[in-house]
């Protein structure tokens, strides 16, 4: 491998890495091999295209982190909008591979979940299709909004402000 990671920490802080903030030495190759693999599959191969995606990436997460921090499935508000099943992945690919999720929009209640909390969400499940389904970041994702019942408290929580940050981070 190109640029092998050597570790210089002592066993101490090795261990603490371990414990603090989940590092596994035993994993550590096969992590990096996924970030370069889901990033570079992404551009194409571009060396140039990955470096600027990878600089969006992290201007999302730094311009948005109510979307990107704190995404624990364990959560009781990020569980119940889980549960609410407003995100369907479903079984198999269209007719071109595409991975094809159903957005049900109406199944939250707007005074109860903000749409930064639905988004949260959202990039939540995007992220976990992209990582359990490596024919995605070939084909694609194909997303259909399905918007039986929605209302005007949707609606209104959909400020051009929001649809801009959404369109620039799902172009990621």
């Amino acid at each position: 491998m190109v640029g092998e990671y050597v570790c210089t920490l002592s066993e101490e802080l090795q261990k603490r890495a371990k414990e603090e903030i989940n590092e596994d030495p035993e994993r550590r190759a096969e992590d990096i091999q996924h970030i370069r693999d889901w990033f570079l599959r992404g551009c194409k191969f571009s060396l140039q295209r990955t470096k600027e995606k990878t600089e969006m990436f992290y201007t999302c997460k730094s311009l948005c982190p109510e979307w990107y921090k704190n995404r624990d499935p364990q959560d009781k508000k990020m569980r119940a909008i889980l549960e609410l099943g407003m995100f369907l992945p479903l079984p198999g690919y269209d007719n071109q591979g595409r991975k094809v999720v159903i957005i049900r929009t109406a199944k939250h209640d707007p005074k109860v979940t903000s749409m930064d909390e639905v988004f949260k969400a959202t990039q939540f499940i995007h992220d976990i299709l992209w990582l359990e389904d490596e024919q995605m970041s070939i084909t694609g994702v194909v997303q259909m909004m399905d918007m039986e019942n929605i209302t005007a408290a949707h609606v209104l929580q959909m400020s051009p402000a929001l649809l801009k940050k959404a369109i620039t981070i799902w172009q990621v």
